[in-house]
């Protein structure tokens, strides 16, 4: 075999060394980039020529090659954040990110929202997601653009209310019941509670309590004029009777009846007429849930009060849960699924091709994309306000560099061996 052959068989080590330190190096700079994954060269040897023998034929090499530089999708631990919108994957899948230059997928969550309500990467590409029925809070699974924006949580009417009181036991007796023309004068207790309408708008009813006799109670409840459409009783009265009723208790001052619900509101504003509100004031002769209403020998107070509408709420902040659902918190108390984040994953993920900017392209060697939601299938689970950190371990790549280093500079006295053999051979013809 002639020499020369030594000497290409150590420029392949060199070259193929060379590529393993740029490897190394590249693990290295990227030891905090999110969501990296280290990349590990595979080598190959190199065939010269095979000799005829009597045994067979004989090969020899002729160096080696890089066959392929393969990356490592292990998990990377997570970092913890203070932003939501900084998301890592637990487990398989990718974020799905789109642009005018084609779709991406990445394991980086460096997410925020943009001026237009879009969830984006750092490099404005949009995440990917399901929009979500408003109705029933699931996705709908049609991908689309996440964009939450600024929306309003829909106002909620007043269906039902429930309030419990005491009534003292010792207040007297009010002849000619409750008139909204004196209804301070004709009733000894009052509480006021606010409802809303089919348009979120709240309004005050108040509550008159009135006794008309020995454990017996009326109530009537009412709207100030402003605030209905049902005409005042009397032209100076500030108040108007929507609806009224009986209480009725026992010697122990339990409730043992009631009378007059639902009360049938009748609102201004444009909100839906004849608004029927269930009115409970506790357990009636034992049967029923909630606070109870009393009948004791002390000052007449408000226990408890509530009711089932609400106003329109406007978005205050997100949570993103585990399975992807992005949940808005409303000023009204409301919490609504505004969107789900989409994962994919892919028959051999080995043959991503990455691009730059923490992104990887789909290929022929990577087999179609898989999209699903997260913690279903395969597919992992999201962790907000967490990013998953690059799964480069220092110590390896230190090693790693350690012996290419030295397989790299074996290969030059190699070369330098073969030289001087060479140059012996010269020096045979002087």
């Amino acid at each position: 075999m002639p020499l020369s052959s030594a000497l290409f068989a150590s420029v392949s080590g060199l070259d193929a060394m060379g590529t393993a330190i740029s490897v190394v190096g590249d693990n290295i700079a990227n030891v905090n980039t999110t969501g990296f994954k280290a990349r590990r060269p595979e080598f190959a040897d190199v065939l010269g020529q095979s000799i005829a023998s009597v045994q067979g034929f004989s090969q020899i090499g002729a160096g080696t090659k890089i066959s392929g530089v393969t990356p490592n999708f292990t998990q990377g631990t997570f970092e913890t954040t203070n932003r939501p919108t900084d998301l890592a994957i637990e487990g398989r899948g990718f974020f799905i990110l789109d642009s005018p230059q084609g779709r991406f997928y990445s394991r980086a969550g460096l997410f925020n929202f943009d001026r237009d309500g879009y969830l984006t990467n750092p490099e404005g590409q949009r995440v990917q997601g399901y929009t979500i029925d408003p109705l029933t809070q699931i996705s709908t699974g049609t991908l689309a653009d996440i964009n939450v924006g600024n929306p309003l949580a829909p106002p909620s009417t007043t269906t039902t209310m429930d309030l419990s009181v005491n009534l003292d036991s010792n207040a007297p007796v009010i002849a000619g019941g409750f008139d909204t023309a004196d209804p301070n004068n004709t009733s000894n207790f009052r509480s006021v509670v606010t409802i809303y309408d089919s348009l979120g708008n709240g309004h005050p009813a108040t509550i008159f309590f009135t006794k008309t006799g020995t454990n017996a109670w009326a109530w009537n409840a009412t709207l100030p004029v402003a605030d209905t459409t049902t005409a005042p009783a009397n032209a100076t009265d500030t108040l108007v009777v929507q609806g009224s009723g009986t209480l009725t208790f026992d010697a122990q001052g339990a409730l043992q009846a009631m009378t007059g619900s639902p009360v049938n509101y009748q609102v201004t504003g444009g909100a839906a007429a004849n608004q029927a509100v269930v009115t409970n004031f506790g357990p009636v002769a034992g049967v029923g849930t909630g606070d109870p209403t009393t009948q004791f020998g002390t000052s007449s107070t408000t226990n408890s009060f509530s009711q089932d509408g609400y106003a329109a709420g406007s978005l205050q902040s997100i949570v993103i849960g585990r399975d992807g659902f992005i949940t808005g918190q409303f000023t009204n108390g409301e919490s609504l699924n505004l969107a789900q984040v989409a994962l994919a994953n892919f028959p051999n993920v080995q043959g991503l091709v990455a691009v730059g900017g923490n992104n990887l392209i789909a290929s022929r060697f990577s087999g179609q994309p898989l999209v699903g939601e997260p913690q279903s299938g395969s597919f992992g689970a999201i962790r907000s306000s967490n990013l998953e950190q690059s799964n480069v371990d220092l110590a390896s790549e230190f090693v790693r560099l350690i012996i290419n280093q030295r397989a790299f500079q074996a290969n030059t006295r190699t070369i330098s061996t073969t030289n001087e053999l060479l140059g012996n051979l010269i020096q045979l013809g002087q």
